[in-house]
């Protein structure tokens, strides 16, 4: 019957009572029409805490109102009773408090919990009046861990357990009031970067993918590049190339993290050598090596500089100078500093440690690149650890090309070599190999054969194929001028080019790397034309393009220019200085360098200009200077019998010709240290200081001629 007629209260108290209530954390107030119903008091039996209103009237409304302070927020829960004053009936009646009409709790201060959840506090007034949990929209019951129904507890700081989330939530009270909450702000510890992946280590970071966005100098990261989210750590493949300093945050949910700066710092990670005598070419490889506004990094080995050549994201070419003996070789540490942003990681460098970075058979020949091989009387090469010693070694002058024809057949063999220290070893396979009818290719391209040796017999009726780096193919074709197919010669139509092309030839399952040379073009004569303008003749009709393309450039003595000043098929011109005393020229194309044509009568032209003027000036002399002339000129003629009998008993290293001033017997190397040939350097310099001599001992013959008539005619 007591149930009933509580059910009967309830359903009248809700629907009749027209409530307007409003709580602070100094009062809860109460409005009601002055003839309904109202609340005089509220018992909390646990905490023994009893609440009466002070109700004030106007002609029209009640004003009911409780004082609060924290003291007695805190004693605020357990089961609640609440009395209603029924003003018809003029008594109290006292039952649970309904929850419809109970105070909107006040949060305070702002509720932030953590996205990944756990055990967190929340603080405020009025939280469990009526209440023994809390429901966040839709459905989601918040527990609370703290003990209501033991009278120690605090009312106004509870713990709960939450069980995280991302983005705005809202608790739903038990009044049909709302209040809604984000989590705590996403705040950056770290950052650690491994090659592409970076790794960012914080807090609130969500764990939903959809709701964090990562901004990279307010770029915006692309999701399919966030490979995981979790709520205290985030990978993502974010690719750097630059080194610089980049500023990093994350919005997650709609909240913003701390912004954090983050130096993508240089990462060298492998290094050549070279030797501490001769010094060279440093190549750093790693990533990171270049700035994004171009600026030229400061590269130091151990205390010695190395100047920059160039730099890309990921190589950097610097020279480094000859160290002085004594100096320190080993474990140099290598500092890269861009933009003031220097490596943390150590990289190591030593001098004068024999490296082989690679291997090429062409034509029979092994070729070795790598750095600090020694020179051709002291580097050994070892293949299945037995010293060869049947072989004739020849290594470039900056040490960095090996050159050698094997003397036995070699199949996969292990091969090093030593020059006072052991270089690394590798693999070397030679029992497949090829070689080209002809030496060189032409530029306007050619058919050429080439022979393949030890073909195995599956392969005997495969098609050879030619791939290049720029992946153009080439298929072979059987010439058929043999039925022995171990040993057999196809026809490849190679296309037009210059320099020196790497290609991959295969039969088959069988393969090898190899080169291939296109001819440079060879320089006739030279001679002075007008403003001091050197004219070389020759066939570069050929070669045009590669003018046009910017590929040929001019070598002279000791000096360089870019390009010809003119250039067709006849001939190049390009100007210089006399005073140069130049002594050789050839040129470079597509990095190769054509036969060097010896100096050694381009001055003539210029010796007949001064002839002429003395001539002039002195009509008497010119039997006298004739003579002397035509003197000289035998003793011209002299030497250049001898230098082409010098150039005659030259011996070269490999195949190679000679043809009157043009001498190419000895190695060359270009800029990328390919070999070329050229003869003795001592000869024709001999040569040149000859011909200088002459030509002191002519000018001091004419000025004596000079002095001696113009004595005799001051005395007439």
């Amino acid at each position: 019957m007591k149930a009933i007629f509580f059910i009967c209260f309830i359903i009248i108290f809700k629907f009749c009572c027209s409530l307007n209530i409003k709580s602070t954390k100094e009062s809860i107030v109460y409005q009601y029409g002055i003839d309904e119903d109202y609340y005089s008091k509220w018992s909390f039996a646990l905490t023994g805490m009893e609440l009466e209103f002070n109700c004030v009237n106007s002609s029209v409304v009640r004003t009911c109102s409780i004082p609060m302070d924290e003291l007695t927020a805190k004693k605020l829960h357990g089961q609640t009773s609440s009395c209603l004053y029924m003003v018809r009936y003029n008594f109290n009646i006292c039952y649970p408090i309904i929850p419809e009409k109970t105070p909107t709790p006040i949060i305070e201060p702002e509720f932030r919990p953590p996205t990944k959840g756990g055990n967190v506090l929340i603080q405020g007034y009025y939280l469990v009046i009526g209440a023994s949990s809390f429901i966040i929209s839709p459905n989601e019951e918040l527990v609370i861990l703290s003990k209501l129904q033991s009278k120690e507890t605090d009312a106004t700081n509870l713990t709960v357990s939450y069980s995280g989330g991302c983005g705005p939530k809202t608790f739903l009270w038990l009044n049909n009031k709302n209040y809604t909450f984000n989590h705590a702000s996403p705040s950056i510890q770290s950052l650690s970067v491994n090659d592409s992946l970076v790794l960012i280590n914080g807090d609130n970071f969500c764990n939903v993918k959809e709701m964090v966005d990562i901004f990279m100098d307010e770029i915006k990261v692309e999701k399919q590049s966030i490979e995981l989210v979790d709520h205290e750590i985030i990978k993502l493949n974010f690719n750097q190339q630059y080194c610089k300093s980049v500023e990093i945050k994350i919005v997650s949910g709609g909240l913003v993290s701390n912004v954090f700066k983050k130096e993508f710092k240089p990462n060298p990670i492998k290094i050549n050598t070279v030797p501490s005598d001769i010094g060279g070419i440093i190549i750093i490889e790693g990533q990171r090596l270049s700035s994004s506004i171009k600026s030229t990094p400061l590269v130091k080995i151990g205390n010695y500089s190395c100047i920059v050549i160039s730099s890309t994201i990921n190589t950097i070419e610097c020279n480094i100078k000859p160290v002085p003996k004594g100096s320190i070789l080993k474990d140099l540490i290598v500092s890269i500093s861009i933009d003031g942003i220097k490596n943390d990681n150590k990289l190591l460098f030593s001098f004068d440690t024999p490296f082989i970075s690679d291997i090429l058979i062409t034509q029979g020949i092994i070729k070795i690149n790598g750095n600090c091989l020694g020179t051709n009387s002291s580097t050994q090469i070892y293949i299945d650890d037995v010293l060869q010693t049947n072989i004739t070694i020849n290594v470039n002058e900056k040490q960095t090309i090996l050159l050698f024809q094997p003397s036995i057949q070699i199949k996969k063999s292990k091969l090093y070599l030593k020059n006072e220290i052991k270089s690394n070893e590798v693999i070397l396979d030679s029992s497949f190999y090829g070689k080209f009818s002809e030496s060189y290719i032409s530029v306007d391209g050619q058919l050429v054969n080439y022979t393949l040796y030890n073909i195995n017999q599956v392969n005997y009726n495969k098609i050879p194929i030619i791939k290049f780096l720029n992946n153009i193919t080439i298929s072979g074709i059987d010439i058929k001028n043999s039925t022995e197919y171990s040993t057999h010669t196809y026809s490849f139509q190679i296309p037009n080019g210059c320099g020196r092309k790497e290609f991959f030839i295969s039969i088959g399952d069988q393969g090898f790397r190899s080169e291939l040379y296109y001819r440079t073009p060879k320089i006739r004569n030279c001679s002075i034309g007008i403003n001091q303008m050197i004219v070389c003749n020759g066939n570069f009709e050929s070669y045009i393009g590669f003018y046009n393309d910017d590929e040929i450039q001019i070598h002279f003595s000791n000096e360089f220019l870019k390009k010809p000043s003119s250039f067709d098929k006849n001939s190049f011109s390009f100007p210089s200085n006399i005073q140069n005393n130049i002594t050789e020229i050839f040129l470079q194309v597509c990095n190769e360098l054509s036969e060097i044509y010896i100096v050694d009568s381009i001055l003539e032209p210029l010796k007949n200009s001064t002839n002429n003027n003395n001539n002039n000036n002195n009509n008497n002399n010119n039997n006298n200077n004739n003579n002397n002339n035509n003197n000289n000129n035998n003793n011209n003629n002299n030497n250049n019998n001898n230098n082409n009998n010098n150039n005659n008993n030259n011996t070269s290293q490999f195949d190679s010709t000679t043809n009157g001033k043009q001498i190419y017997n000895e190695t060359y190397e270009s800029s990328d240290n390919s070999f070329y040939t050229s003869s003795n350097h001592k000869n024709y310099n001999d040569n040149i200081n000859s011909a200088s001599s002459k030509l002191k001992i002519y000018i001091i013959i004419n000025i004596s001629f000079f002095l001696f008539f113009y004595l005799i005619f001051i005395k007439l």
